[in-house]
């Protein structure tokens, strides 16, 4: 089952968010694991935005496919599956991002531990408050709001934290 679910993932666009994380340490340069996680905007800026792409483009997918999944089990199983497997997905995705970070660019410079884990914190918070507001177009017909909304909130979070430290 879990496997039909990440069928329906856009292979191209995450071959794209793959090939943008092996690109990180080229485009942020020789830098610290602080400054290349919160103040460079590639993350916030490109991949983030990638992933939220790939999450619009597998709920438009599941929608697609959602009667045949309703009929076979109840409604309210299919929704919380679908649930629970973007906060999977999302998850892997910044804790991938975290970890290779990490072989990228070293350790997190002690001075700057506390700010980083705490953007780490937030960021996987804020990544899941993303996740639910595209999710919320489950059963609806595709709607660019669902989409423009989490980025926005990814700028918006990006510019509040990087001026606050």
């Amino acid at each position: 089952m879990i496997r039909k679910w990440f069928s329906l993932l856009d292979q191209r666009v995450v071959l794209l968010l793959i090939l943008m994380l092996i690109a990180s340490p080229v485009l942020c340069g020789k830098n610290t694991y602080t400054i290349c996680l919160i103040y460079s905007h590639y993350l916030a800026v490109y991949m983030n935005n990638v992933f939220l792409l790939v999450v619009y483009q597998w709920i438009s997918r599941f929608n697609r496919l959602l009667s045949p999944i309703l009929i076979r089990v109840s409604e309210q199983k299919a929704y919380i599956t679908a649930y629970l497997f973007l906060i999977l997905v999302s998850l892997i995705y910044t804790l991938t991002i975290y970890i290779s970070y990490r072989f990228f660019f070293g350790a997190i410079p002690r001075n700057d531990l506390f700010i980083t884990v705490i953007f780490m914190i937030t960021n996987l918070i804020i990544t899941f408050i993303e996740i639910t507001i595209i999710y919320l177009q489950i059963g609806h017909k595709k709607n660019f709001i669902y989409l423009a909304l989490p980025i926005f909130i990814n700028f918006l979070f990006h510019l509040i934290y990087t001026k606050l430290f």
